[in-house]
C-alpha cells in the first residue's frame, strides 16, 4: 500500500466507524417503534373491546329500564 492508499484509508476509516455506529442506533430505534406501535396496538385491541362490552350493558339496562 503506498502513502496516498494509507491517508485516504485513514481519512475513511473514522467515517465509516461513525457511519456504523449510526446504522446501529438507527436499528435500536427501528426496533423500539416497532415494539412501541405493537404496544399501541395492543391497548387500541383492548379500548375496543372495553368499548363493545360496555355498549353491551349500556343497551341491557337500557332495555330493563324501558321495560318498566
Amino acid at each position: 500500500m503506498n502513502e496516498f492508499e494509507k491517508w485516504i484509508d485513514g481519512r475513511y476509516k473514522p467515517h465509516e466507524q461513525k457511519q456504523k455506529e449510526h446504522e446501529d442506533t438507527m436499528g435500536r430505534i427501528r426496533n423500539d417503534l416497532d415494539k412501541f406501535d405493537k404496544a399501541g396496538m395492543a391497548f387500541e385491541e383492548e379500548i375496543e373491546e372495553l368499548a363493545e362490552k360496555t355498549e353491551a350493558l349500556l343497551k341491557k339496562y337500557q332495555a330493563r329500564y324501558d321495560q318498566s
